[in-house]
């Protein structure tokens, strides 16, 4: 036999020999969190070594001490990754495998799988952890930090957010802020007894000079470190305090550091490859940004689903769009607000340009001329379009996403939408502010500045396939900071990060962390 095959273990012998008794019954106590794929890639790998142990006491340790440090710093729980009680060398040495696959897993892609109720892409678009290359790396001495650095997300935001959790972490260890009382509305150049308080707390979270901290006035230091917080918090900046900037400004820092939390694990959920040309749509932030070789260049307003109509969250393609849209009203808007409103006035598919597409177009009673909506019982019994023009609903374009639960991104007949700070508005869909230079900027250079005029000069429906397609991503993301390190927050607007954060706190305990717990927290 020659030398070189000394220690070489074959992937068939690996993958066929029988542990030893006492790791299996070392496998059947361990704490895991997938217990099918997890007792798998333990049997590989300790198939792989020949049945011998792993870790040494020493190596053990200093690894569950790193995880600690670095977990912190991810926004995970180190309580996650705590041993439990062991009986003998090899249950530990187990344990200690478990707990370093678990904090891999959590790392790379997220304790909690990413339902569309958390404000992920759905369930079955979970990322691929390699558990065993983790361990591989881990048992060959190489250093915990930088093998969880390579599992991380590598992404600018996710690395800027985890300095945002490490400052405002900061501040809350330093007592945090004070919240302001209730009262009126503080107005700028008017004295309040209020003032040294607010002065305080925009000190506290960076937002005004230390050199400002006395006065009872509302002077212009204050007028504009107010309006710093409310731009940061995608308020309106008046530099006034009213019931919205007073709500923002008590939230604790320890309630924004949980924020943050919650959201770096939506940066975990993310995939690795996003493409080199995307779009991107924060939904509580109501703006997109398209996005290519790494940097923004174009970003706009959107309009987004109100609390009622939310727009999910997806990983979506687009690679068409329509030029003079036709307008298909969703049975659900003819039920729920077309149906009430015609009894009310039964002029009103006239008024609105809207069609029965079961009678010619030009017929009275493609107007609804002749029926009486008040005998009609609670379902809408036609269907509805709009034809193209200056009223349709859906502008001059709409960008088509394919797989998108019929949600897509489209211009709109109201434009002053774009001047109100507060954007959850639709029915789900996606309304552009900058809809012509998206759609001039996706079919290429030979559109560029040529859209609007063709559109005008040919009114009629036209289906465009794009220069390329695009990946687009619906986002949930409620906080993130910026180059310069400002912190931004936004509402929950749907509610997502409300039932996040519980499922997340129960993932900080090990004996509960299965797979099945797991999921049924879903809505």
């Amino acid at each position: 036999m020659s030398g070189l095959a000394v220690g070489f273990v074959s992937p068939a012998w690996s993958q066929t020999v029988a542990l030893p008794q006492k790791f299996d019954a070392a496998l059947n106590v361990a704490t895991l969190v997938d217990p099918s794929a997890d007792t798998k890639a333990l049997r590989d790998f300790y198939r792989e070594r020949q049945g011998q142990t792993a870790w040494s006491e020493s190596r053990a340790t200093a690894l569950l001490a790193e995880i600690r440090e670095i977990a912190i710093t991810e926004g995970l729980a180190p309580s996650a990754y705590v041993l439990p009680a062991v009986d003998g060398d090899v249950q530990r040495d187990v344990a200690v495998s478990a707990a370093l696959m678990r904090f891999g897993r959590d790392l790379a892609i997220g304790a909690v799988p990413p339902e569309r109720a958390y404000g992920g892409f759905g369930h079955d678009t979970r990322g691929h952890f390699d558990a065993l290359s983790f361990l591989r790396q881990l048992a060959d001495g190489k250093p915990l930090a930088g093998v969880s650095a390579a599992a991380a997300p590598g992404f600018v935001g996710y690395a800027r957010l985890k300095q945002a959790l490490e400052k405002t972490r900061a501040m809350a260890a330093a007592g945090g802020w004070p919240s302001l009382p209730d009262g009126p509305k503080m107005v700028p150049g008017e004295a309040d007894d209020r003032l040294p308080v607010l002065r305080k707390r925009l000190i506290a979270s960076g937002d005004l000079a230390a050199e400002y901290a006395e006065g009872r006035e509302f002077d212009a230091p204050v007028v504009e470190a107010v309006k710093r917080f409310q731009t940061r918090h995608g308020l309106e900046a008046d530099g006034t305090i009213g019931a919205r900037t007073l709500t923002n400004l008590n939230v604790s820092a320890e309630s924004r550091a949980r924020q943050i939390a919650v959201n770096l694990e939506r940066w975990r959920w993310m995939t690795r490859t996003p493409g080199r040309h995307h779009i991107a749509v924060n939904i509580p932030a109501t703006m997109l940004d398209v996005v290519e070789d790494g940097a923004v260049v174009l970003s706009m307003r959107v309009v987004v689903g109100d609390q009622k109509h939310p727009t999910p969250s997806m990983n979506a393609t687009m690679n068409s769009l329509v030029l003079n849209p036709p307008w298909s009203v969703p049975p659900s808007i003819a039920n729920k607000e077309i149906l009430p409103k015609l009894r009310r006035d039964p002029n009103y598919l006239t008024t609105s340009n809207l069609k029965i597409t079961e009678y010619p177009m030009d017929s009275p009673e493609a107007a609804g001329d002749g029926i009486d909506w008040n005998a009609i019982g609670k379902k809408f019994p036609y269907r509805l379009r709009q034809p193209p023009g200056p009223d349709n609903a859906l502008g001059r374009v709409k960008f088509n996403l394919k797989d998108s639960d019929d949600i897509y991104m489209h211009d709109t007949n109201n434009r002053r939408v774009f001047g109100r700070t507060y954007r959850a508005l639709s029915h789900g869909c996606v309304r552009l502010e900058r809809p012509i230079e998206l759609a001039e900027m996706t079919l290429g250079s030979r559109w560029q500045g040529r859209l609007d005029e063709n559109i005008a000069a040919n009114p009629t429906t036209r289906t465009l396939m794009l220069e390329r397609t695009l990946p687009v991503y619906l986002l949930y993301i409620t906080a993130w900071a910026d180059e310069d390190g400002g912190i931004h927050f936004r509402d929950d607007l749907y509610g997502h990060d409300r039932r996040l954060a519980p499922v997340l706190e129960k993932a900080r305990q090990p004996g509960q962390r299965t797979a099945t717990n797991l999921s049924s927290d879903r809505l």
